[in-house]
């Protein structure tokens, strides 16, 4: 976030501070936004304040829409920081997963990229042992993305959402 950000940021936070100050002093009996509201100038002031909100609010909507919201997995090697976005990892840790006999899908998702840990959602063939299954995913997947991205997983959660109706054996014609 850069510094006019934080100033625009700050600027709205008064303004609502500065309005909801007027509404609850309205609400407790005084009248200085009542009179404020029925003097000869306000046409004048009236305009200024809602080119200024309205002002605010695109400014707003511009910054939200700039946010950045994708995950990075960041760590510092001797030449600076490296920053690797979670989606790209996430690519990886599915196509380690889904080389491993017994899956027919997976699907991928980041919990934590500080300590990072994931949780893959998996759809298996009904002619393996899940327990097993679930192991050789785990550590297939965590000795992938350390050779492949230099990072250690420090936790991977397996949940088994489904059985396919096919066999591994069946779909790849094996006999």
């Amino acid at each position: 976030m850069t510094l006019l950000d934080r100033v625009f940021l700050g600027i709205s936070a008064l303004v609502l501070v500065i309005f909801a100050g007027l509404t609850a002093a309205t609400l407790f009996g005084s009248d200085v936004l009542v009179a404020w509201l029925n003097s000869p100038s306000f046409g004048f002031d009236g305009s200024l304040v809602a080119l200024i909100l309205v002002l605010l609010a695109a400014y707003l909507v511009v910054l939200i829409g700039r946010m950045d919201t994708s995950k990075y997995i960041v760590y510092q090697r001797e030449l600076g920081t490296v920053r690797i976005s979670a989606d790209s990892v996430e690519s990886l840790i599915v196509e380690a997963a889904s080389q491993i006999p017994g899956v027919q899908q997976v699907r991928a998702s980041f919990t934590d990229v500080v300590e990072p840990k994931v949780t893959l959602k998996i759809t298996a063939y009904p002619d393996h042992n899940l327990g097993e299954l679930s192991e050789e995913i785990q550590e297939s997947v965590k000795e992938y993305v350390e050779k492949t991205v230099g990072v250690v997983i420090q936790e991977i959660a397996i949940s088994v959402v489904g059985i396919s109706k096919k066999t591994d054996t069946e779909l790849h014609g094996i006999a």
